[in-house]
């Protein structure tokens, strides 16, 4: 009976889970909406405490809801992040025994198209989000900041890949840069200063030719040098063998270890 009550509140739980995921999916629940009391979600749902706790659990474990502790707390829709899914696929790409040298394949036919658009289009928005990730990595370079470089790095390849119209090709590329990063952290020693400011002239060359317009340049230009994890020098890992790693996901992607 207890197996069979057990089961039962799963389900439940699940169907409330996923009536709460389409409200958010729709725009209905928008990221910052608070949710009304537990009583009033139990009444709303005709369910019980332990049945929505549940529910909630499954939503905050896919990052679609946090919930807030102490007397004004309460579940708080949240903006989705790509990293349960980044985990999930990284997993799947380890388990297939797929290589590094194979994802960055990958990498390179998403993201020529995105870089393509970015130049194309330059809307002055665009253009002003990557001058300031370009200085906040110059800057950090400057500091001996490495955390600070790699942070300003991702902020530069996230001005390029948010811009483009296909958004279904911008998040793929985000997923695919996800993996990367935690194959990266682990197969290279972290950039020093010199090629951190070495990496910076490519990172403003680069703003100069999407800048400029010149599309061919740009695509031609992106791929060798635009080193957007901070952590690993394109001629440390070109032609690695290395097996995609796993993600975790505690301040962005986290590698468990490139074998």
């Amino acid at each position: 009976m207890t197996r069979h009550t057990g089961a039962r509140n799963a389900r439940t739980s699940e169907v409330v889970a996923e009536s709460i995921r389409a409200r958010i999916a729709s725009g209905e629940l928008k990221a910052g909406d608070r949710f009304p009391t537990e009583d009033e979600l139990m009444a709303v749902f005709g369910i019980a405490r332990a049945t929505l706790r549940e529910a909630l659990r499954i939503l905050e474990t896919e990052g679609l809801v946090t919930v807030l502790r102490g007397r004004h707390g309460g579940p708080q829709v949240t903006s989705p992040s790509l990293d349960p899914l980044a985990r999930m696929f990284a997993l799947h790409l380890q388990m297939g025994g797929v290589s590094a040298r194979d994802l960055h394949a990958a990498r390179e036919i998403v993201e020529q198209p995105l870089v393509a658009a970015f130049t194309r289009t330059r809307s002055a928005p665009a253009l002003a989000e990557l001058h300031t990730a370009v200085e906040a990595a110059a800057a950090a370079a400057e500091a001996g900041d490495g955390p600070g470089f790699g942070r300003a790095s991702g902020a530069l390849y996230s001005a390029v890949t948010t811009q483009s119209p296909n958004r279904s090709l911008g998040v793929l590329a985000r997923l695919l840069h996800q993996v990367a990063a935690c194959c990266q952290q682990t197969a290279g020693r972290p950039l020093d200063a010199p090629e951190q400011r070495h990496a910076v002239g490519y990172y403003r060359r680069f703003h100069q030719l999407a800048e400029a317009g010149d599309v061919a340049g740009a695509c031609a230009h992106w791929q060798p040098w635009m080193i957007h994890t901070g952590s690993t020098s394109p001629s440390r890992t070109a032609d690695r063998e290395l097996p995609v790693t796993r993600c975790g996901a505690t301040h962005g992607p986290v590698a468990t270890g490139c074998r």
